[in-house]
């Protein structure tokens, strides 16, 4: 439970007022280190791992208990009733899949988080984290290849160009929707 442990040293951390223009520092802060930990299990296991970001009644950030998906998809099942306020999702994308446009998020990623009213964080098998603002519906790389580790069956351009950002309607277009 390393991942929870850093996590909760997130408490006292100085919370920035929240903005629809992108994440605020503590939010992402969180989000990056429980998905960090996350990263090597979700490639072994080739299973997407997912939870919650929530704001303590101190106003301090932490993480819900991770749940395990399957390889397509995870919904969390951790406890958020300590939380004054759900601020983010956040969730693997499993091991390296040549049938899936995993680099980026997906649609059914997008439309949880914007009918949740909720921020969402998503790591890939390239190392690539996303952020999706739900109130623009966009979502925007944080950091691109390899910044979040990468699963070594990962192979560099195989997804074809990434963008910096999609909007919904992008990452439907991608999908062929």
């Amino acid at each position: 439970m390393k991942y929870l442990a850093v996590a909760a040293a997130l408490i006292g951390a100085a919370i920035v007022p929240h903005s629809a223009q992108a994440q605020n520092a503590a939010e992402l802060s969180a989000a990056r280190q429980v998905l960090l930990q996350l990263q090597p299990r979700s490639f072994a296991e080739n299973l997407e791992y997912c939870g919650y970001i929530g704001r303590m009644p101190d106003g301090s950030l932490t993480a819900t208990e991770v749940t395990r998906g399957d390889a397509w998809g995870c919904l969390s099942r951790g406890d958020e009733s300590r939380f004054v306020e759900i601020v983010a999702s956040f969730h693997t994308h499993a091991a390296f899949d040549r049938a899936a446009d995993s680099e980026v998020p997906s649609s059914d990623d997008m439309y949880g988080d914007i009918e949740e009213h909720v921020n969402g964080y998503v790591a890939t098998p390239g190392g690539r984290l996303w952020y999706i603002d739900y109130r623009r519906q966009v979502a925007t790389q944080v950091c691109g290849l390899g910044c979040m580790g990468q699963d070594p069956n990962f192979i560099p351009g195989d997804g074809g160009p990434i963008a910096q950002s999609y909007s919904l309607q992008d990452i439907l277009r991608r999908e062929g929707g």
